[in-house]
């Protein structure tokens, strides 16, 4: 009895896969349409051109059936599949798949044809739009990226280049990487370097500004001027008949009317004071130096 049950449940499917297309809805919102759906109690699952899914009964909503061209072609490739068709028929449905916008159908049934005749007439431009190449080492359509590699060619930056020439582009970008880098450092040194000099420049204004006049020495949060203490006002003086010293001279030193002259000397051309008197260094008393 169940093998019977089930008998009956491949013949719906294949029924539905010969003449008829489904439409699920989810209960998300979300459809698929024009697939193959097989309903359980528990499961639906969809057969659909990109391969298979199995959904849990709670999720599907409700399962419509309609015709559609993937239906078709279902039908088709399976009496060519079980004739035993050539590749011209194979070809054929590759085209009709194309037609009606399945890609997915005309890509394996032009596959299908280049496996039974890889040179079948008509065959290659259908292959080449898919991206597959003549092998003819291997007498077979394989895909361009496979034929590439078998010639020893990388891919690079969407380009097919030799390994010869994708090291010198590694080589190049690495030197590249290196320049950029060197730059980088040398401008956050340059900047490094003046933002210390600036540092400087302020420190040094700041130094400039809170230090004192040069003419005067501070005394008790005030600054004052310095007066050398052997300093005096300078006044008039008789002039000695003796040695000539008077004019302009300092009060209460040797010359001044009522002090005694320091005692001289001659015996040369000029008379000059004796050894005993020597000159103070900034006076204004001539004297011996």
């Amino acid at each position: 009895m169940r093998s019977r049950l089930l008998s009956l449940f491949l013949l719906a499917f294949l029924f539905r896969a010969l003449g008829f297309a489904d439409t699920v809805y989810l209960t998300n919102g979300r459809s698929f349409e024009g697939v193959i759906a097989e309903e359980t109690e528990t499961s639906v699952k969809i057969q659909m051109p990109g391969g298979s899914l199995s959904l849990p009964r709670s999720h599907v909503l409700r399962v419509e059936k309609s015709a559609s061209d993937f239906a078709e072609y279902l039908k088709k490739k399976t009496v060519l599949q079980r004739s035993g068709a050539g590749a011209g028929e194979w070809l054929k449905l590759a085209l009709w798949a194309r037609s009606q916008g399945l890609e997915q159908g005309g890509r394996e049934a032009s596959l299908a044809a280049g496996d039974l005749d890889p040179r079948l007439p008509g065959l290659a431009p259908l292959l080449r739009s898919y991206g597959y190449v003549l092998d003819a080492q291997l007498d077979r359509w394989i895909p361009y990226a496979d034929s590439m590699r078998r010639q020893g060619l990388v891919q690079a930056n969407g380009q097919w280049i030799t390994r010869e020439e994708q090291a010198a582009r590694q080589e190049e970008a690495a030197r590249q990487h290196s320049e950029r880098a060197a730059a980088r450092t040398a401008q956050a040194t340059q900047a490094a370097r003046e933002a210390e000099l600036a540092l400087v420049q302020l420190e040094l204004q700041e130094r400039l500004q809170q230090s004192p006049a040069a003419d005067s020495v501070p005394y008790a949060g005030y600054s004052v001027p310095y007066v050398y203490p052997w300093y005096a006002p300078p006044v008039s003086m008789p002039r000695c008949h003796h040695c000539g010293a008077g004019g302009i001279g300092m009060p209460g030193m040797p010359g001044m009317p009522g002090m005694p002259h320091p005692p001289f000397r001659s015996g040369s051309s000029r008379e000059v004071h004796d050894s005993s008197f020597n000159h103070v260094p900034g006076s204004l008393i001539q004297g011996r130096p």
